[in-house]
């Protein structure tokens, strides 16, 4: 079974949270996952809004963490964020692999911060300023997955496969079997691009048809969690809802 989640940040206003929580009620989507955003303060009072609710939580890819380097203030940032997992009994905390490392520095900083309910997310291939980016050979994220589970997001293993020169068909095919992850990611773009974009499904140039068979069938022998990372309106969730409906009806 494939449960649906909203991506919402921890600095949303409170009347987009008063609205994720009554459309988890009437049955819009199955769970939250709540991306701790370092730059704002957390209001106690809005958190209390998702209280009973499902919530994962996904650590910061700012402030030292997009590089996952972890000195002083990043495990200051972290200890945030495992408050903020403690509060909600979350049991993923989504963590980037960072930029510049090999497998032995990756491990080093994962030490540092280590905690039984990280998931290491998959890379595409190239972040915005084309630099290369660690975590999107299927081999290191094999070697990732002795240590934790892997979130795979699924628009950034069509990346990876552009930027190795892949069908990316055959590596979403192969990073499920030799992953067998059972939390994922999903948004919009271009297939033929290396570069992360958190586009539109309606807008994607890969085929989410396919994707969508593809993990029904593997979601036929585990009930797994799909986050979708698709872009916001100002006003309310009325985007990330039509995003969910599209993929519902491929």
């Amino acid at each position: 079974m494939i449960k649906y989640g909203l991506k919402l940040w921890t600095n949303n206003e409170t009347r987009v949270f008063e609205e994720a929580r009554n459309l988890y009620a009437a049955g819009r989507f199955d769970f939250i996952e709540l991306y701790y955003q370092p730059v704002a303060p957390i209001d106690p009072r809005r958190l209390e809004l998702f209280d009973g609710l499902p919530v994962s939580i996904h650590a910061p890819h700012s402030n030292g963490f997009d590089e996952l380097m972890i000195g002083d203030e990043q495990q200051r940032i972290w200890s945030e964020v495992v408050a903020l997992a403690d509060r909600f009994k979350s049991d993923v905390i989504v963590v980037h692999p960072g930029l510049r490392h090999t497998f032995d520095t990756f491990a080093k900083a994962l030490k540092k911060i280590d905690d039984p309910r990280i998931r290491i997310e998959n890379m595409p291939g190239q972040d915005r300023n084309r630099q290369e980016m660690f975590g999107q050979l299927l081999s290191d994220l094999k070697r990732i997955r002795t240590m934790k589970p892997i979130c795979f997001d699924i628009e950034k293993a069509v990346k990876a496969a552009a930027n190795q020169q892949l069908d990316y068909h055959v590596y979403i095919e192969n990073g499920l079997r030799e992953l067998t992850p059972e939390y994922f990611h999903i948004s919009g773009g271009e297939a033929a691009s290396s570069v992360d974009q958190h586009e539109n499904l309606r807008n994607s140039t890969y085929d989410l048809a396919w994707v969508k068979r593809t993990l029904e069938r593997y979601a036929s022998e585990r009930d797994i969690r799909l986050v979708f990372e698709v872009p916001k309106n100002k006003e309310d969730l009325r985007n990330d809802l039509e995003n969910m409906e599209y993929f519902r009806s491929l």
